[in-house]
């Protein structure tokens, strides 16, 4: 959790890979605890920016589509995200707004989305502060 960047990042097929990727990572990132999450395919990341005030006022300013990495990290972004259909992102903006809202966020904000293009559904990640 404490890598950044993709630090720490293994996939892996079967036991015995987890097993050297936990030690690797353990290795890598002393002290920081350590997730396994399952690996989802035919998904994009999806990120949406907002900015709320101190009077409750929030908007979305679009959004962009962030899927395409190297060694985790974002080669180029594509905006707005032409695989998400316009209904589903508008849902996602309204999402994010609500989100924005509800904890009361001042400033600007990336609001982290991974959309399932098949199921056109999306999950939350997190919310990044902006300066």
């Amino acid at each position: 959790s404490q890598g950044g960047g993709g630090k720490g990042i293994r996939k892996v097929e079967n036991e015995e890979e987890i097993k050297k990727a936990y030690t690797q990572v353990q290795m890598e990132l002393p002290n920081s605890p350590i997730f396994l999450m399952k690996v989802c395919s035919n998904v994009r990341h999806i990120e949406i920016q907002v900015v709320g005030d101190m009077y409750g006022n929030v908007c979305s300013l679009s959004g962009r589509d962030c899927t395409t990495q190297r060694r985790f990290q974002k080669i180029f972004e594509e905006g707005p995200p032409s695989v998400v259909p316009p209904n589903i992102f508008r849902e996602m903006e309204k999402a994010s707004i609500r989100l924005t809202k509800m904890i009361k966020y001042r400033g600007a904000g990336t609001i982290e989305y991974l959309y399932d293009q098949e199921k056109q559904t999306y999950f939350f990640l997190e919310l990044n502060p902006r300066l």
